[in-house]
């Protein structure tokens, strides 16, 4: 079964979506945290802060920008769409735990440093925060899975030969 999971894996359009993915991301942040600004109070978003709008943000510009980083790799496979969609996801996930897992060994290594001099204070982590961290960061997962899979699976479609009836009919390469 991963065998032939893995034999339908586009790489190469995996990673232009993973990229469009990005760009669409860091876009459409931009856009919401101006809309924001705008609209509401003046004020720019906290992601420290883990607010209801900066979750709901995160959500609607994850959802969107795998949406649109999934139809990027199913039109460049033009097979399985679905599947490169959700590896545009799966891609970006690991690239994400990745980077906090290096981040968090460089400030572990170098923190020693700073606590023998007593120059930098530690945040108190709790449980708490952790757990609700935890379940944002899921549901984003979740979320960007879905966007994925359906910007993927709308990609693979192409609108082929003009129908009798007048209509252009879409078929799958």
């Amino acid at each position: 079964m991963f065998r032939t999971i893995q034999e339908r894996i586009h790489w190469r359009a995996v990673i232009w979506g993973w990229a469009v993915a990005i760009v669409t991301g860091i876009l459409l942040n931009v856009l919401f945290e101006a809309a924001h600004i705008i609209l509401f109070s003046g004020e720019a978003l906290d992601a420290a802060n883990l607010t209801a709008a900066v979750i709901t943000i995160s959500l609607i510009s994850g959802f969107l920008a795998h949406f649109a980083g999934g139809y990027m790799a199913g039109r460049r496979a033009r097979a399985y769409g679905g599947l490169q969609g959700a590896m545009v996801a799966i891609l970006g996930f690991l690239f994400v735990v990745a980077a906090v897992v290096i981040v968090s060994a460089i400030l572990v290594a170098t923190a020693g440093i700073f606590l023998i001099e007593g120059q930098l204070p530690l945040p108190a982590l709790t449980f708490g925060f952790a757990g609700g961290a935890l379940l944002v960061s899921l549901a984003l997962l979740g979320l960007n899975l879905i966007g994925g899979y359906s910007g993927g699976k709308l990609g693979e479609w192409e609108v082929g030969p003009v129908s009798t009836s007048g209509g252009a009919s879409k078929t799958p390469r």
